[in-house]
């Protein structure tokens, strides 16, 4: 069981939980420090990388969400951050 969203990695930018497992499908995607393109990257992620979704954030109705994830495979395996919604399936 996920710990409440607030309460996950001590990340207080979410809005709700998710507890899903997922996969990047594109290539070069930014695992970013914060929800939006303003936060820097801690690196990219692969395609095919496997992650599961803490939980998300929604800043605009008429944007996609931003995902809180840890990496379960590739170069930033074990490493948390966030990752826009229709980057990962």
């Amino acid at each position: 069981m996920a710990p409440a969203a607030a309460a996950v990695g001590g990340n207080s930018q979410c809005t709700a939980d998710s507890n899903l497992n997922g996969k990047v499908h594109v290539s070069n995607v930014n695992l970013r420090k914060g929800p939006g393109t303003s936060y820097g990257s801690y690196g990219q992620l692969t395609k095919g990388a496997r992650v599961y979704v803490d939980c998300y954030r929604q800043l605009d109705i008429t944007k996609q969400p931003w995902l809180y994830i840890k990496v379960n495979s590739g170069a930033h395996a074990g490493q948390r951050g966030w990752v826009r919604n229709d980057l990962i399936t």
